[in-house]
């Protein structure tokens, strides 16, 4: 019985692998180091975890997580207006179609598991200070400027639960003018009750002790 309950996991865990694959199919600005990265983390939380990314733009980064989730909700942060990241508004004025960048969103995250549920809050990271609560993950992955980042982490790594997960993306330490790369080196590491993880390419990873 063992062995057949062993052989149904490693199914399922390739069947949620393959899955994975699909963020190929979503515009956005991950490597595949970062989505397996963000599926692994999203993976070794415990069952109804509570996910905050700041930052979402048509989901590429937010189906990695889901499908690594086993149970839980994804809170997805975003304007959802294309503005923001360098390059985003042209890229969106070109591939829009007649949909939103909402709805786009929307569109991509059809075919998650109904054990994960995704929860959109439009609107900037201001607009939902002390309104998520008791995080398991948080992914930081919006405004890119030093006050904007530093804001986000400010405002929100305080929800942290000890054991959970903070993540930035964008972590060059070649570009100190990047707010991931200004507030990983002068704030996170000073941190004492942060420990780092690993990192997945420009996916930096910390953990809450």
């Amino acid at each position: 019985m063992m062995e057949m309950i062993k052989k149904i996991l490693q199914i399922l865990k390739v069947v949620r692998t393959d899955n994975l694959n699909h963020y190929l199919n979503i515009e956005g600005w991950l490597t595949s180091a970062e989505a397996m990265g963000l599926f692994q983390i999203a993976e070794i939380l415990p069952k109804n975890s509570t996910v905050l990314e700041i930052g979402s733009w048509k989901g590429k980064s937010t189906w990695c997580i889901s499908q690594g989730l086993k149970k839980g909700t994804i809170h997805c942060i975003d304007p959802f207006n294309a503005a923001g990241e360098e390059g985003s508004k042209e890229i969106y004025e070109k591939t829009k179609g007649n949909n939103s960048l909402l709805e786009q969103f929307q569109n991509n995250m059809k075919g998650i598991s109904k054990k994960v549920k995704i929860t959109t809050h439009k609107g900037y990271s201001s607009d939902f200070v002390d309104t998520i609560l008791n995080i398991d993950f948080l992914f930081i992955d919006g405004d890119h400027s030093v006050e904007g980042c530093r804001f986000d982490y400010e405002n929100f790594e305080n929800e942290v639960k000890v054991g959970g997960f903070l993540a930035f993306h964008d972590y060059y330490l070649d570009r100190p003018e990047l707010g991931s790369t200004w507030v990983i080196e002068n704030l996170v590491k000073q941190n004492k009750n942060y420990i780092h993880y690993n990192y997945f390419d420009s996916l930096a990873v910390f953990k809450k002790i």
